[in-house]
C-alpha cells in the first residue's frame, strides 16, 4: 500500500468533475458550439477516459468508493466518523449545486434540465462524499 497525497487527490477530484461537466457541457451544447458529430465524439471519449481514470485513482484505488458506501456496521469507529462528517458535508454542497443548476436551467433553458445534467447530478451525489473525504483527509492509504 502506498500513500496519495492530498494535492494528488485534490487535483484528481477537480480533473474527475471537470471531465463529467464536460461532458454533459459538450453535448448540450454542440449546436451553440457548432462542432460536428465526429468531434463531439472524441471530446466525450476524451473526458469519459479522463473522468474513469481520475474515478478510478481517487475514489476506487483508495476504497473511498467502498468505506462511504459500507454500512456504518463494517465500518471502525474513526471510519463512521469520517464517513459522517463527509455525507453531512457532501450533502450541504449538493444542495447548493442542485438549487444553482435549477435556477440557472429556468432562466436559460425555461426549466428543462438536460438528461446528462441530470445524470451528472446524479453521479456527483454518489460520488460527492468521497470526494470529501479524498479533500479534507491528511493521509489515506491506496489498496493495491
Amino acid at each position: 500500500m502506498h500513500e496519495i497525497s492530498r494535492a494528488d487527490r485534490r487535483a484528481s477530484v477537480i480533473l474527475n468533475y471537470l471531465s463529467v461537466a464536460a461532458i454533459a457541457v459538450v453535448v448540450d451544447m454542440q449546436h451553440v458550439l457548432g462542432w460536428g458529430t465526429t468531434l463531439v465524439v472524441l471530446a466525450v471519449c476524451a473526458a469519459t477516459a479522463l473522468g474513469l481514470a481520475t474515478f478510478l485513482r481517487v475514489f476506487w484505488r483508495t476504497s473511498l468508493w467502498k468505506i462511504t458506501h459500507a454500512g456504518f456496521g463494517h465500518l471502525d469507529e474513526r471510519q463512521v466518523q469520517v464517513v459522517y462528517e463527509s455525507l453531512r458535508n457532501s450533502y450541504s454542497i449538493f444542495a447548493i449545486v442542485c438549487l444553482a443548476i435549477l435556477y440557472l436551467n429556468a432562466v436559460v433553458a425555461e426549466g428543462s434540465i438536460p438528461i446528462l445534467v441530470a445524470a451528472a447530478v446524479l453521479y456527483l451525489a454518489h460520488t460527492l462524499p468521497a470526494a470529501v473525504v479524498a479533500w479534507t483527509e491528511k493521509e489515506i492509504l491506496t489498496c493495491d
